[in-house]
């Protein structure tokens, strides 16, 4: 996952030389899971989302990116206490489910760019990450804490498309930094996913293994900005 999040920005970075017409987003997000999924696993999940769009012609309503998101849908958290030669330590250990998205975007603006309010439609095409992690933290005198330890299971992938409406009302006169309020639906292929997380008083984790399709609601409420560079075409 990493490493899809490294070429992300590095094909972002690309697109310095046109950056006036240039836009990126982030955003945080809620899941709520739809049709066979919400039957199978009602949980809502929440997270962040982070987009970066060109547009290839100032004139053109048109713009194409690709988005990355990381969405929580469950955790659970246990502290043990812990006696070594004689010293006292506690430790924190938490394990969640988790899901990590890569897609590719197409954006079409509704209203002209002298606007002051704008109103798009855009189409989501990519993948879904089903994944669950384990990690421990050793909290510290001082109540701060030390990372000791993590594993993260196998994932499960799952294909997502679909479309999106989203409203963006600008912060300042510029209308470089704008309020950005977006819904989509995804259509999300079959998978299996683990679900519960549970950990007993020996410090032993579970999951539940289940599968469905995986269609999912995505609400999101965050920031849109220009990016590598001062000045932008007025959108």
């Amino acid at each position: 996952m990493r490493r899809f999040a490294i070429l992300f920005l590095l094909a972002g970075i690309s697109m310095y030389g046109q950056a006036q017409k240039t836009i990126s987003t982030i955003s945080f997000q809620l899941s709520f899971p739809q049709g066979e999924y919400k039957s199978t696993y009602p949980v809502t999940g929440a997270g962040i989302r982070w987009n970066i769009m060109h547009r290839p012609s100032a004139d053109l309503p048109l713009s194409i990116g690709g988005e990355i998101g990381f969405l929580i849908t469950s955790s659970d958290t246990k502290y043990f206490d812990l006696y070594t030669f004689g010293f006292f330590d506690r430790y924190r250990v938490t394990a969640s489910n988790n899901i990590f998205s890569l897609a590719f975007k197409a954006r079409a603006d509704l209203v002209p760019h002298d606007k002051p309010v704008q109103l798009f439609v855009d189409g989501t095409i990519g993948t879904n990450l089903f994944f669950s992690s384990v990690d421990a933290q050793r909290e510290t005198f001082f109540g701060n804490s030390q990372y000791a330890g993590g594993n993260s299971t196998k994932g499960y992938w799952a294909f997502i498309w679909g479309p999106g409406l989203g409203i963006e009302i600008p912060l300042g006169k510029s209308k470089e930094v704008c309020l950005s309020l977006k819904t989509s639906y995804l259509l999300g292929t079959n998978t299996k996913y683990l679900t519960d997380p549970y950990i007993d008083d020996n410090g032993n984790v579970f999951f539940t293994e289940r599968e469905s399709k995986t269609d999912m609601l995505i609400t999101e409420a965050g920031v849109r900005f220009g990016v590598f560079g001062r000045k932008r075409n007025r959108r």
